[in-house]
């Protein structure tokens, strides 16, 4: 299907390169140069195109869009990575708590491709969005089961984008002169500006479309998940309006995690990737 304005504002574009390295396993999971690498490898190189179909879910998320044709028929491409990096981040959670269901019929499109690429047996991929370490927020796939306690276990990594803007020079200046607050509101305005860009928002959510309803129950529920009012209009500056409420509210809650980690400078704040762990075991 075409892509809507919709589609710019669910599937957050990733369009820089991923970059594989081999890490440093945890004790019980020595590092290898085995399949991990080569299934990395693969992850960052192989394009696919995954098509999914949007699921409102309409009894447990009380969206009100009506079902009409193809109208949540939708198409992604990209490197494996890249769209692992993109399913991670549409599963989203503040706290233990998912933000929105819609996209789930991506997260298993992306899992079908990557079956299709990779040897899946004896192999369990994890991506993970996490922009501060010991973040509320994040955002995670898991494709694969856990390795068995008594195999030796291989372990790389892949990096992709994950879309969100990084705010690196407010990031910068704030670390330096040791601002926490400085660094959660760059943090939190990056988060809702990647979740609800303002001009992309608001022509998405103009109207009674489906695009519309999707973009208003976004709102519903990140405002739930931060503990704010939801927004009542979003034409004529509400877009505005409901983000940086959204931003005040994040901003907070970034602070306090920050100040409980010392998580404070831009080296572990990392808005901007997603980190993809494989691990293999024989």
């Amino acid at each position: 299907m075409t892509s809507t304005v919709l589609d710019g504002l669910l599937c957050l574009l990733l369009i820089s390169a991923a970059v594989v390295t081999v890490t440093t396993a945890t004790p019980n999971e020595p590092t290898g140069e085995g399949d991990a690498a080569d299934v990395a490898s693969t992850l960052a190189t192989t394009t696919a195109t995954v098509n999914y179909t949007l699921t409102p879910r309409f009894r447990t998320t009380s969206v009100e869009a009506p079902r009409a044709g193809g109208a949540f028929d939708r198409t992604a491409h990209g490197t494996l990575a890249e769209l692992l990096a993109r399913a991670a981040v549409a599963r989203i959670t503040v706290g233990d708590e998912r933000l929105w269901h819609a996209r789930d019929g991506f997260g298993r499109a992306v899992a079908e491709a990557v079956g299709g690429a990779v040897r899946v047996n004896h192999t369990r991929i994890t991506a993970v969005w996490e922009p501060y370490p010991d973040s509320s927020i994040t955002g995670r796939l898991v494709i694969g089961s856990r390795p068995p306690p008594d195999r030796p276990v291989h372990a790389a990594t892949v990096e992709a984008p994950s879309g969100f803007p990084t705010r690196e020079g407010a990031m910068r200046r704030a670390a330096r002169n040791g601002d926490v607050d400085g660094v959660a509101n760059a943090t939190a305005d990056g988060i809702v500006s990647g979740l609800f860009p303002p001009t992309r928002t608001r022509i998405a959510a103009s109207g009674a479309s489906p695009s519309a309803a999707l973009v208003r129950h976004r709102y519903r529920r990140a405002s739930a998940g931060v503990g704010v009012a939801p927004p009542t209009e979003l034409g004529d500056g509400g877009v505005v309006t409901a983000n940086d409420r959204l931003e005040a509210a994040l901003s907070e809650r970034v602070a306090r995690e920050l100040r409980t980690t010392n998580a404070t400078t831009t080296d572990t704040v990392r808005l901007g990737r997603v980190r993809i762990v494989v691990r293999t075991w024989p």
